[in-house]
């Protein structure tokens, strides 16, 4: 995502998935009855030397960027609340849920991120998207329940696996928190069928090494909803 003064940041791409969602705004123009949500999907990037990425600025707008005027365009879009988010290391899956938009309306999103020093990024691509409902689901519907099984085994010395019941196709990112809420290990990310699937974690760390140790918490987001379901690592 552009380039940090003092370092280069790795370029990040943004990527959309569309999903049914009868959910808040973030000030967006909404329809009540006919609500949607995007989940925006992009990589961390780097912030050059041995910083790294603390904070991101993400906003959208249904109006197109004029031109190369991407400045105006950013000072008029809204903002979507990213607080309390710690992005993760450099190169890992990160995402965010955009709801309360409107069905077929055609959305511009753009991404920025900065580092511990404030020392923004430059703009990222301009993600597209038009959200659509899924078929089969009444407009306003909430979504059916989404079903997380219990870790097998647990405790568990390495490996453990847990069941994942989706009653729809759905955008899925798993991931596994340790006990002081930091993210491990992403086990999931992308779009999964309808139907039932197994959730494998190796017990390792995204960077390669052996979690230690502990208690940790394997956190599911289905679309707009989010699971959790605890597990006992001994050594």
């Amino acid at each position: 995502m552009g380039y940090f003064r003092g370092g280069a940041s790795r370029a990040v791409r943004l990527a959309t998935l569309t999903l049914l969602m009868a959910g808040c705004s973030h000030g967006l123009p909404t329809k009540p009855a006919s609500a949607a949500s995007t989940l925006l999907l992009w990589t961390t990037p780097g912030a050059g030397g041995s910083q790294r990425i603390v904070r991101y600025d993400l906003r959208v707008s249904t109006k197109p960027i004029s031109g190369t005027d991407t400045l105006t365009w950013w000072n008029s879009a809204t903002v979507i609340p990213m607080s309390g988010r710690t992005p993760g290391a450099s190169g890992s899956p990160d995402s965010v849920l955009i709801a309360g938009l409107v069905i077929s309306g055609r959305y511009y999103a753009v991404l920025r991120s900065s580092d511990a020093s404030s020392r923004w990024s430059s703009y990222s691509n301009v993600a597209t998207f038009i959200p659509t409902t899924i078929t089969g689901v009444p407009s306003g519907t909430p979504p059916p329940a989404v079903v997380l099984g219990s870790p097998r085994p647990t405790p568990t010395s390495g490996r453990a696996e847990m069941s994942l019941d989706l009653p729809m196709a759905s955008p899925v990112i798993a991931r596994v928190f340790n006990a002081a809420g930091r993210m491990v290990r992403t086990i999931a990310e992308g779009m999964l069928p309808a139907g039932h699937h197994v959730l494998h974690w190796d017990g390792k760390m995204d960077g390669g090494g052996d979690a230690a140790s502990g208690v940790y918490w394997v956190r599911v987001a289905a679309g707009a909803i989010e699971k959790g379901t605890k597990l006992t690592v001994v050594r």
